[in-house]
């Protein structure tokens, strides 16, 4: 991730997806929790409340982030030995 965000902070966004897509998820939802975050505070609106959810939506959302580094650690293994 480190190469990517370098790549990123540089401009080189297609160079960024390809050190690590799973990077460019990650922060485009910090991006739009930092936003959500400010037009709370700048309006002073109340925040949302997550409700607690059911264990088999749990379970869904533990499954798919375990999938999303799943692949991206697949990715990043056979774009290294595509390199070499």
């Amino acid at each position: 991730m480190t190469r990517g965000l370098r790549c990123l902070l540089h401009g080189n966004v297609e160079a960024a997806l390809l050190f690590n897509p799973l990077l460019i998820l990650i922060l485009v939802g910090l991006i739009i929790y930092l936003v959500y975050c400010m037009v709370v505070v700048a309006a002073r609106l109340p925040r949302l409340r997550w409700e607690k959810s059911s264990q088999s939506t749990a379970l869904g959302i533990r499954i798919t982030v375990v999938m999303l580094l799943a692949v991206d650690w697949i990715y990043l293994i056979m774009r290294e030995r595509a390199l070499f």
